[in-house]
């Protein structure tokens, strides 16, 4: 994987470079080794088939995953038989990282689980159409609280907070372009994000869709069903400062009902 980017993760939050590189292994044995996967008419890359590098994955072999992540998105479209590994990477549990309470080798090993998610999603955003059925899980995870500050932190500790926040917005940031790249497949994820009371749910859907959630706002204010005009009302609002304040105001009053 991209170890100089951990690296400047981990000198960030200030774990410094030799307990981060340390700790790749006692975190590279978060998953035992399970039996071979074997599939006929495979691509190959650097001569080994896309079954030995999803079994890599799936061993979480510290020695090659980063390379058969690399084979992931060289196969494109191709690694579809991966999406099921690399979306149960995406989905395990995660248990958030707690400044001031965590030692510096659980935020080092917290940290490589992150990458390691992180990896999983670039891949499975080449992969396109196919990975559609990892959307939900993979929005999910952008939207999990994976850092929890002192209440009454240091400095020291403020720094490494503010270090990982952003980090977690980059995350969230690449979890839009992929499951943007998931295409058509993954829009009834998106739709039922969208009717979520959550705004933070909402607003991520939103930020997916990009322009094609304003045909859809029209579509549901035009349709006649008054729940409709105010779930489009709530896409709308999370769209501002793109939507004038004047707009919405004139489009609520065109609203003749109360939503149930």
């Amino acid at each position: 994987m991209r170890y100089s980017r951990y690296a400047r993760i981990a000198v960030a939050v200030g774990l410094g470079l030799a307990g981060f590189v340390l700790n790749l292994n006692a975190a590279a044995q978060m998953a035992k080794p399970t039996s071979s996967l074997v599939f006929n008419d495979q691509p190959n890359y650097q001569g080994k088939p896309l079954s030995y590098w999803i079994n890599v994955i799936r061993d979480r072999n510290e020695e090659e995953i980063g390379t058969a992540f690399e084979a992931i998105r060289n196969f494109g479209p191709r690694a579809a038989a991966a999406v099921p590994e690399l979306t149960q990477i995406v989905a395990a549990p995660f248990a958030p990282i707690r400044l001031g309470t965590d030692s510096d080798e659980v935020v080092a090993d917290k940290l490589y689980d992150l990458e390691l998610r992180s990896e999983a999603i670039d891949a499975l955003a080449s992969i396109g159409e196919a990975a559609s059925p990892a959307a939900l899980p993979v929005i999910q995870w952008a939207l999990a609280i994976r850092v929890i500050p002192q209440s009454r932190p240091t400095r020291e500790e403020r720094d490494r907070f503010i270090a990982l926040v952003t980090l977690e917005t980059e995350y969230r940031i690449r979890v839009v372009a992929a499951v943007g790249a998931f295409g058509t497949p993954a829009l009834p994820a998106l739709v039922r994000l969208l009717k979520s009371g959550d705004a933070e749910k909402r607003q991520m859907a939103v930020h997916i869709l990009g322009e094609e959630v304003l045909d859809l706002s029209a579509d549901l204010m035009k349709s006649g069903y008054c729940d409709d005009a105010h779930l489009a009302l709530r896409i709308l609002d999370d769209l501002e400062p793109f939507v004038s304040k004047a707009y919405l105001s004139a489009l609520r009053g065109m609203v003749g009902c109360d939503a149930n």
